[in-house]
């Protein structure tokens, strides 16, 4: 006798092994999309630790042999590698190469199962890779994705408007896939069980949408956000996130139910040897088929799996804004000022004066034009029109679209709920012939600034830059609307579009809070279609581009610029050809799969894509540079060593304070996420605060020869974060922390003032925060100011052309130490704004700025204070 799924007749452990097999089928699939990022918002890190906890059960659970371990090992590692990599694809290939190597180490229908999950998932990594590199592709996932939604809206009679993620397109393609792969392994008749396996797929995955259009009820249901008691947070918070935005992990379990009820039920067929190659009774997938047509079937398959990269994502050509000429409209609800001395704050930052000046470091003539004369677009490159806001004048729209139809390049950036009493947004009037619209809406993030919720399009301006921190600088904007033939370039994964509100005393913005027929998920904030010889890109937020956030956003702003500047990226050929070749290689891989085969393809396209991602990122990389006439004014806040200060620039450990502090003492300030011998061979100033990570030895070389060559070095760090700056420290002498006078232990000073200037008997001081002694050999070295016991806390000393300045301090930058976000004095006083000024005037070997409280002492100069407070 036989039971259903389980039938006699094969070898002894049978039922044990084949078991096995469908756990780790599951666990392979649940893997693959947990590392696509397809059940919901979740952590990077956290991400791929879940990602490998599943691929660690899925090779723990089969009985290994000896000959088992060899295998897996450097399997285990190569795929540890994969879910390392920055981009989620990869991720899926790493569990695609587990399930390959242990369908190769299995025999019979363990082997069968575990090769259909295998090549399921290399197929639904191509679908990855396409739909995250191929903007076309993606309006096609994102068209299929709405239409469910609109079918699972009428039913309900609530609208569903979504994108591919929220739709579950993922789970669609993989158990699609693998049911189709696995369908030839159960017995006869198999045209019916097919059928029952399209419609268990399509039925459960209706009931995850018509859940999913029920979720606005659900969150109108539980309770509103409060704080907990604790100060942590309350776990409705918890669900109420959950529910909004890891719903789609219901699909995942309801598509493994799916997965788990066909390799149940569905009657296996241990004798069909007849379908795979000679020699091969018990499976399919331990070598390639033999014959020319299988040889040439593998051939194709490698040649796609190079082809789909190289046609998607490689961009070879360096673009640079040198010698270009880039147009800015003057006019618009915004202002062209710079920070300043004597007003601080967050609001005192200005908007876009910095702008001119970035622009001019990276080789190109900036412009403010007032009118968009011809005189002015003239031998232009590139027009940047910021969110106007009055009626165009006669004959300037007409202007513009003849400056892009003869080759230039149009940067529209508009705002979030703008209309005017006719009902028009002036921004929209610029896209009136392309498929873009700039809505009526606000994009809302799911985590502030977008934190790893963004799905960057694969393309020359977003290559190699990731989302950990908000380094696209889009905060709350409108959302774009995209159609065909436009490319989205930039989309808010996990988010939503809030419908605006004319009657909202909030700038017409809405509710907060997501509601039927309102976009969930995969929502576009920035897209570009091309229009005659040139292009227009837009984007639904203005803050990319702002003088406080540009700071951190300049690896993307300054590729934005130099992209429009050069030549256009996914022509419609490439698109094609890389859309047929995803089908092309998708039939290849699923024709009579074997190990060979699949792990190629698998491999070639990740190593593909990986290097191809890496030479565009290299390409398109223009460095601003502050070396001209004049000082050098490029400033960098080093962020690449894990600094204690927070990402979030107003937090009271945040360095806001610090970048406007610079910019009033005339630096274009901007943050160093990658420290590189290019970069700092142009900059003039470099404030490192207080790193975790160690500097290399080729990093403490190029900072030393920095330095060397004129370029100034601000470190602040206190004893209890001195770990990782010793190694650096030790290449200029100096040192935090100096053994006690008795020989023991350094004590910390802990919060004080210490006078740094005196004239006539007057002194101005600097505050510390919590203040550490600091030393140096150079007999040369100049003490700046003194702790308790004549202890020095600000040592500065010169090393060939540039100069070393080392505050024992960690939170001396600190906005809690220098500059509060609401602008207020500390107890009255500015006392450490005065002195970055003073230091920054006496570094730069300028006139001498003395203090306001010094500059009417009397005939004698200003000295510096000798005597500690």
């Amino acid at each position: 006798m036989e039971r259903s799924g389980h039938p006699a007749g094969d070898h002894e452990g049978s039922d044990e092994s084949t078991f096995a097999a469908v756990l780790v089928a599951i666990l392979g699939l649940a893997a693959a999309w947990i590392a696509a990022g397809s059940t919901g918002l979740i952590s990077h890190p956290l991400r791929r630790a879940l990602t490998l906890l599943l691929l660690g059960m899925a090779v723990l659970l089969p009985r290994s042999s000896r000959r088992s371990l060899i295998w897996l090992a450097p399997v285990a590692g190569l795929a540890l590698y994969l879910t390392s990599l920055p981009a989620a694809a990869p991720g899926t290939m790493a569990s695609a190469v587990i399930l390959v190597c242990l369908s190769f180490l299995s025999s019979g229908q363990s082997r069968r199962i575990l090769s259909a999950a295998a090549v399921a998932v290399v197929v639904f990594g191509l679908y990855r890779f396409t739909l995250t590199s191929v903007p076309w592709f993606w309006l096609a996932g994102d068209f299929l994705g709405r239409s469910l939604g609109r079918l699972a809206g009428l039913i309900t009679a609530r609208p569903l408007s979504v994108g591919a993620t929220y739709a579950g397109l993922d789970f669609l393609v993989l158990t699609t896939v693998f049911c189709g792969l696995y369908l030839p392994h159960t017995r006869q008749p198999r045209r019916r069980r097919g059928g029952f396996f399209c419609a268990g797929i399509l039925l459960g995955h209706l009931l995850y949408l018509i859940l999913l259009s029920f979720i606005p009820d659900l969150l109108a249901v539980m309770p509103a956000r409060t704080a907990a008691a604790d100060g942590g947070r309350p776990l409705v918070e918890v669900l109420r996130h959950a529910v909004s935005w890891n719903f789609p992990a219901m699909a995942c379990g309801i598509h493994l139910l799916v997965v788990g009820a066909v390799l149940r039920w569905s009657p296996w067929d241990w004798h069909d040897g007849s379908r795979f190659p000679p020699g091969e009774s018990s499976g399919p997938s331990s070598r390639a088929p033999c014959g020319s047509f299988s040889r040439f079937v593998l051939a194709g398959a490698l040649a796609g799996a190079l082809i789909l990269p190289l046609s998607a994502a490689w961009y070879g050509w360096s673009s640079s804004l040198q010698g270009k000429k880039v147009v800015f409209y003057e006019k618009g609800f915004l202002n062209w000022l710079k920070p300043t001395h004597d007003s601080y704050g967050r609001l005192s930052s200005g908007m876009y004066g910095m702008l001119p000046p970035f622009v001019e470091s990276l080789g190109a003539q900036a412009l403010l034009s007032s009118d968009l004369s011809a005189a002015d677009l003239a031998a232009a490159d590139v027009l940047v029109v910021i969110f106007p806001d009055e009626p165009w004048h006669e004959g300037q729209l007409p202007r513009i679209e003849d400056f892009v139809r003869r080759g230039g390049s149009l940067l529209v950036l508009g705002e979030h709920t703008t209309r005017d009493e006719a009902g028009c947004a002036r921004f929209n009037e610029l896209l009136a012939h392309t498929a873009m619209t700039i809505e009526f809406d606000s994009a809302t993030f799911a985590v502030g600034g977008w934190l790893q919720s963004y799905e960057a399009i694969h393309h020359p301006m977003t290559a190699g830059i990731g989302d950990e921190q908000n380094e696209f600088g889009v905060v709350i904007g409108a959302s774009v609307g995209v159609r065909w033939p436009a490319r989205p370039i930039l989309v808010g994964r996990w988010g939503w579009a809030d419908e605006g509100d004319e009657t909202s005393a909030r700038a017409m913005m809405g509710n907060d809070r997501y509601e039927s027929g309102e976009r969930l998920g995969d929502v576009v904030l920035a897209a570009e279609q091309p229009l005659g010889r040139g292009r227009i890109v837009a984007f639904g937020d203005t803050s990319s581009l702002t003088n406080a956030i540009n700071v951190s956003s300049h690896r993307f702003t300054s590729r934005l610029l130099a992209y429009l500047a050069g030549p256009a990226a996914h022509p419609a050929w490439r698109q094609l050809v890389a859309i047929l070749t995803f089908a092309f290689l998708t039939a290849l891989v699923c024709w009579r799969p074997a190990v060979r085969k699949t792990t190629l393809v698998a491999l070639i396209v990740t190593a593909s894509f990986t290097i191809a991602s890496g030479i565009t990122q290299r390409a398109m990389n223009p460095l601003p540079d502050g070396r001209g006439k004049g000082p050098n004014t490029l400033a960098y806040i080093e962020a690449s060593h894990l600094g204690a200060y927070s990402s979030e620039s107003w937090r009271p450990e945040g360095v806001g304070g610090l970048a406007l502090t610079l910019m009033r003492n005339g630096y274009l300030t901007l943050a160093l996420h990658e420290l590189t011998a290019e970069r700092l061979a142009r900059a003039g100033l470099l404030v490192v605060l207080a790193p975790s990570r160690a500097f290399s030895p080729p990093q403490r070389e190029m900072v030393r020869a920095f330095v060397h060559r004129g370029g100034i070095l601000i470190l602040c760090a206190g004893g209890e974060a001195a770990g990782a700056s010793r190694s650096l420290l030790d290449a200029f002498d100096l040192r935090i922390g100096p053994p006690d006078q008795d020989g023991g232990e350094p004590a910390p000073l802990g919060h004080f003032k210490s006078p740094y200037l005196e004239s006539e008997g007057k002194r101005v001081y600097v505050r510390f925060h919590a203040a550490w002694p600091v030393a140096g050999d150079d007999p040369n070295a100049h003490v700046m100011a003194y702790g308790r016991g004549d202890r020095p806390v600000i040592i500065r000393q010169r090393l060939g052309a540039g100069q070393v300045v080392l505050i024992g301090d960690t939170c001396f930058a600190m906005n809690k130490n220098l500059e509060y976000e609401n602008g207020a004095p500390f107890e009255g006083l500015r006392e450490n704004a005065d002195f970055w000024r003073w230091l920054l005037s006496l570094l730069r070997e300028q006139p001498m700025w003395v203090p306001p409280a010094l500059q009417n002492p009397g005939p004698g100069p200003a000295t510096t204070a000798e005597v500690p407070s």
